[in-house]
């Protein structure tokens, strides 16, 4: 129990972050796209930081060089051949001289054999700077007679820029040497600030780059997701599914393709459901058409066996019928044969009844043909049943068009059916209700409905009441033919006989005929 636990959990926990790592195609892009662009600008502000520092780097050197070279003469004139200089003022006016540069740290003036001369306290602005002494390699360049520049790091991680200017004599000799040391403070301070700009403009293109990655991710990735959804819903049956095309691109190009192959499926399964309700149709009609055929070879059958039987059977019987009738009235009212005798006359009766049944169908045919008013029939039929004992208690409405209807047919065999028709209604209720004879058009057809408001045909024998020999009445009220053969009657006349199934009360049974 527990392991079957276990792996439910981790079953669980499994698809749970299948879920969440999906990785969608809009990601990938959006993944991708930020990517390229983020390391794009970021190569490419490093080339720039990295340019405008050694701009800088350039220009300040080049500053310190054109200092370099200026400086010396005023030099030699406020020193005069004197290190240091014997008056005060001259010393504090080669100060305020050299003073407009902000970033001179110290000056020191060395003779060409590499003798040190003087050597400037620092200056004000870098007071609290600490400068070892830096005479590595100074005898070489004191030697070249030429402007030398080095760079050199403090300990405490200041940069300073080491210049050695040679200062000419006039006749060209070499005097002196003099040494610059000039702090890349406001340099590094330049470089600090360009690199903070160029850090804030790189967080605002990276979050501009990140952005313009989604809207082109979301731009490509949507169509995709609306052709995932519509291939889905082509999955699922909805063949009417179309994609909005916009552009004329890849995607709009493939969102073109699956609009048509929608709609050809879409039109291959209506000419496939069409097919096959006409394939129903025919089925349905051949089923129609084979059921006739078997009723009709079950009638032909029938009415063969009935001309075959009819004299066999219907000659004895009368005999006996007749003797039994003679019999009947020798014996006097007490005489116990006489419920005997009896049921015998009523049994041949039944036989009678059901021998002219057959040869109603070996009889039934196309009759005489004539025009047959319908209205005049109903009303005839219903006149000619109402004084009968089973419709007296019966209420017959009659419901007719207000346009004449007639058909070509065989008047009597129409008017057997109608009364058949009536005799079950009324019998189906027992001789008390309500029955209503309606006479309407239907297209190219007359339809006379016959309506009671009996307990109406159970649902198991709607199919089977149209059967020869079956019948729902007591034994001693119906042969099960009577039905069979008014749907005969209507089918040789190229109508059809047909219980209505939609009745909610009673029974509706109509008979169409073509007009």
């Amino acid at each position: 129990m527990t392991d079957s636990t276990d792996v439910t959990y981790d079953d669980v926990i499994r698809g749970g972050i299948e879920g969440i790592v999906k990785v969608t195609l809009g990601k990938k892009l959006f993944f991708y796209t930020g990517i390229v662009l983020i390391s794009v600008l970021a190569i490419t502000f490093l080339f720039l930081a990295r340019g405008q520092s050694r701009q800088w780097e350039e220009y300040l050197r080049a500053q310190s060089i054109s200092f370099a070279r200026f400086s010396p003469p005023a030099l030699l004139k406020h020193f005069r051949g004197d290190f240091p200089p014997r008056e005060k003022e001259s010393l504090a006016s080669v100060y305020d001289f050299l003073g407009f540069n902000r970033d001179l740290v110290r000056f020191s003036l060395y003779s060409p054999s590499g003798l040190e001369l003087f050597e400037s306290p620092l200056f004000p602005d870098f007071i609290d700077l600490i400068i070892e002494k830096q005479d590595s390699g100074l005898t070489e360049r004191l030697s070249l007679a030429r402007t030398t520049v080095q760079t050199i790091r403090l300990d405490d991680g200041h940069r300073l820029v080491d210049l050695l200017e040679p200062a000419f004599g006039p006749t060209g000799e070499h005097l002196l040497s003099v040494r610059y040391f000039i702090s890349s403070d406001s340099v590094d301070r330049r470089q600090q600030e360009m690199r903070q700009q160029f850090l804030q403009i790189g967080l605002i293109a990276m979050v501009a780059s990140l952005l313009l990655a989604a809207i082109v991710a979301r731009r490509v990735a949507r169509p995709v997701s609306d052709l995932i959804n519509g291939v889905q819903a082509i999955g699922r049956g909805e063949l009417e599914t179309r994609i909005d095309v916009a552009g004329s691109d890849e995607i709009a190009a493939l969102a073109k393709s699956f609009n048509k192959m929608s709609e050809n499926l879409d039109s291959s399964r209506s000419a496939l459901t069409e097919k096959n309700h006409d394939l129903q149709q025919a089925n349905e009609a051949l089923q129609s058409m084979q059921a006739k055929l078997i009723r009709s070879e079950r009638l032909a059958a029938i009415g063969q066996l009935a001309a075959g039987i009819s004299h066999e059977i219907d000659n004895p019987v009368g005999i006996i019928h007749g003797y039994a009738e003679l019999l009947l009235e020798e014996c006097g009212p007490d005489d116990s044969r006489r419920e005997d005798l009896r049921s015998i006359i009523e049994e041949c009766r039944r036989c009678k009844r059901i021998t002219g049944g057959l040869l109603g169908f070996a009889r039934s045919g196309s009759g005489v043909r004539e025009t047959v008013d319908l209205d005049k029939l109903c009303r005839e039929t219903i006149v000619s049943l109402s004084p009968q004992r089973l419709f007296r208690e019966v209420v017959v409405k009659y419901e007719r068009p207000e346009t004449l209807l007639t058909v070509d047919g065989d008047g009597d065999q129409i008017r057997q059916i109608l009364v058949n028709l009536m005799i079950n209604a009324a019998q189906a209720m027992q001789g008390q209700g309500k029955l209503i004879v309606r006479l309407e058009r239907d297209g190219d057809y007359a339809v006379i409905c016959v309506v009671d408001s009996g307990t109406g045909v159970p649902e198991h024998d709607r199919e089977r009441i149209f059967e020869p020999f079956y019948s729902t009445k007591e034994r001693d009220e119906g042969t099960g033919l009577g039905l069979s053969l008014c749907r005969k009657l209507a089918e040789d006349h190229g109508g059809e006989l047909l219980l209505d199934p939609d009745g909610r009360v009673g029974t509706k049974i109509c008979l169409r005929l073509p007009l």
